[in-house]
């Protein structure tokens, strides 16, 4: 049955023409869903036929979603309005509340109506009166539910004559009751057809017109509705004879019988308008990489299509998608909630507060995509994504919360999303996918991996092998001098505080008799013994330990997705060692090298304190070796034979090491005349 012929009074196509003459919107938004759920709250208690029956003690008033908070009313967003919206809402009452004398005047009073809420979207106009509506009967109930714990609440439920038990005209309750949930079904379908992203997709013209011409009437239903309702508040407030209860309760049926007759129909017509855009959402998304696209902003309009211009924030600051024109996108995804957060704090130290970010204008920017667990967005995940949008310096999407279902499905099928996971998807300028997860390749190289795609990750790693720089950079600014400054440096681990104590020991007794070294103490668990720490170069705190960690299983894993089975690769063997690293048997480890093309060593527990103590043993002989040198050839073994080395004498010069041509070692001096 069509619902347009419920409509009587005047002719459809008259109410449709004159409510398009009135509908001027002027770009304002408001989130007619969030507002809509407060509106609920209240309306349930209206729909309670009497209200004594929810209360167990004062202030509980037992809603099953409790939607208030302490800024309930900021919670709400409205965008490019000149009013308030507790303004609005005030306004619209005062225009509502005017007596009505028949059904014509009824409906004159319904087009004024739309005049007033002409800036608005089909919506935001439902929606908006219902608010009107929840409060004024809101504004009735609320002494009632008061007035058993607070006498001044009683008191004015007793001056404004508010009935605690409406049961004595309960025929009216209920057609009141059932009409107000046809209202909601009806304005929540108005608001799922405005959020569709019609700028993404063609309908069927026949569909769009149709279902266009359905909202238009339905929203006038709900309006017209809303207005009758409150023209009959002095049922609300005393009981009238049963002959005019009647007849009250029967107009309220009537508009019930209408709005879910329009419900039926409307429903059926904007499922059948979402899934004709959900697949043709799907359908583009899939095929970013084969499309032409004169830029990016065609793809963010498709993941991103939301209600208003401005999508985007940072920090606090509103954001449209035109501010990433012409730069490459790195799209965070994630969990609202973060975790764990040092990866990502890691992230952005390598990419905006890094020392060798010199580049005068950036051009790429993070851009954070919350994915929740579920399809619907928890009060907790919605706290977490606030706080940290607000406290991080990345661009993130205002309100995720509105996206499509189809994107979130298309992110969890076809990228290699994972819920819980964290990954980063690279988009260059022109909004084609260049690499489907580049966080490893950030965390290893920061602003060196720009832009970021498989082929650059590919360049690095043919650049970068086994050194000191690969192991260190971006932990520490001291990190980074010493590489550059080629100087020697020592990087030490091991859970045993006895064989540290002792690895410290013999580090400080070579560095006084002539080894220039730096020390560094990087472990997966800081062990308990002080004096390990604060012999240290620098003192490094358990966080910074944690990122040479994270940086190693970064390396491990960009290593696997381009390993070759037929291939060894001395980095990722080198660094699953360290991983795996079996602290029971070995105890600990030692890395030695320099500068950042240097050779660097790696050695085990015992074999490396036995080295260090051989070196010692060598004395002065060893004078003029580097560490890293010294290291290696301590693990040859001696010359059985005794032999000598003539060196010719030089004027000028100072033979300060020879070493033996077979085993390496320092030879012992001595002058012979001639």
């Amino acid at each position: 049955m069509n619902f347009r012929s419920n409509i009587s009074a005047l002719n459809e196509d008259i109410i449709v023409d004159q409510l398009l003459h009135s509908h001027d919107p002027d770009g304002r938004w408001l989130d007619s869903e969030m507002l809509l759920q407060e509106v609920e709250t209240i309306l349930s208690f209206v729909r309670q036929n009497n209200v004594r029956s929810t209360i167990k003690m004062p202030l509980n008033f037992q809603v099953s979603t409790p939607l208030l908070t302490e800024d309930c009313i900021t919670n709400i967003e409205v965008s490019e309005s000149k009013e308030p919206l507790p303004y609005a809402v005030s306004r619209i009452s005062v225009q509502m509340l005017c007596p009505c004398m028949g059904e014509n005047e009824i409906q004159t009073r319904t087009m004024a109506l739309f005049d007033l809420l002409k800036e608005y979207r089909w919506d935001a106009k439902a929606v908006l009166v219902l608010g009107a509506l929840a409060a004024t009967y809101g504004r009735l109930l609320l002494p009632i539910h008061l007035a058993f714990g607070d006498p001044v609440a009683a008191s004015i439920a007793t001056l404004n004559q508010l009935p605690i038990n409406r049961t004595n005209f309960r025929l009216w309750s209920n057609s009141l009751s059932l009409l107000i949930k046809a209202m909601v079904d009806v304005t929540k379908c108005i608001v799922e057809f405005e959020r569709l992203q019609f700028k993404q997709a063609k309908l069927d013209n026949n569909i769009a017109g149709e279902t266009m011409s359905n909202i238009y009437l339905a929203t006038y239903q709900v309006v017209k509705s809303a207005l009758a309702c409150l023209q009959q508040i002095p049922h609300f407030k005393q009981i009238k004879q049963a002959t005019e209860s009647r007849r009250a309760a029967g107009e309220l049926s009537s508009l019930g019988y209408q709005l879910r007759n329009i419900h039926t129909r409307l429903n059926k017509q904007v499922e059948e308008c979402s899934t004709q855009i959900e697949e043709e959402i799907y359908r583009r998304l899939r095929n970013i990489n084969t499309e032409t696209h004169q830029d990016n902003q065609e793809v963010l309009q498709l993941l991103f299509s939301l209600q208003d211009d401005f999508q985007l924030q940072q920090y606090s600051k509103q954001m449209a998608t035109t501010e990433l024109k012409e730069k490459v996108i790195l799209l965070l995804l994630s969990k609202p909630e973060l975790l764990p957060i040092e990866p990502l704090l890691f992230m952005l130290q390598q990419l905006y507060d890094h020392p060798s970010n010199t580049t005068t204008e950036q051009n790429y920017e993070i851009l954070w995509i919350p994915i929740p667990s579920s399809q619907k967005w928890t009060d907790e995940e919605k706290g977490n994504f606030n706080f940290f949008s607000n406290s991080l310096p990345w661009i993130s999407v205002r309100r995720p919360w509105l996206m499509s279902s189809t994107v979130l499905n298309f992110l969890r099928t076809e990228w290699p999303y994972r819920d819980g996971e964290t990954m980063v998807v690279v988009m260059d300028p022109k909004g084609r996918v260049m690499n489907m997860n580049a966080m490893d390749m950030v965390l290893i190289w920061g602003i060196r991996a720009y832009p970021f795609s498989v082929s650059r990750e590919d360049e690095l790693w043919e650049e970068d092998g086994w050194s000191m720089q690969l192991l260190l950079e971006g932990i520490h600014p001291a990190f980074e001098t010493w590489v550059k400054e080629g100087r020697e440096i020592c990087i030490f681990g091991s859970e045993n505080s006895n064989w540290v104590d002792e690895f410290k020991s013999l580090a400080r007794r070579i560095q006084n008799q002539g080894f220039q070294f730096e020390l560094i103490y990087l472990n997966k668990r800081t062990i308990t013994s002080e004096s390990a720490m604060e012999e240290s170069s620098i003192l490094f705190s358990p966080a910074i330990q944690q990122l040479f960690w994270l940086r190693l299983e970064s390396i491990k894993r960009s290593k696997l997705k381009r390993s070759e089975s037929s291939k060894s690769d001395r980095v990722f063997e080198e660094v699953t060692k360290l991983l795996d690293f079996d602290y029971g048997t070995r105890k600990g480890w030692g890395i030695i090298g320099k500068g950042s093309t240097g050779e660097i060593v790696r050695v085990d527990g015992e074999n490396m304190t036995e080295r260090m103590r051989r070196i010692l043993r060598w004395g002065e002989y060893a004078t003029g070796l580097g560490f890293t040198e010294a290291i290696q050839i301590a693990a040859e073994k001696p010359c059985e034979e005794s032999h000598t080395v003539v060196v010719p004498f030089e004027e000028g010069s100072t033979v300060r090491v020879v070493t033996c041509e077979k085993c390496k070692r320092p030879m012992k001096k001595f002058v012979a005349y001639q």
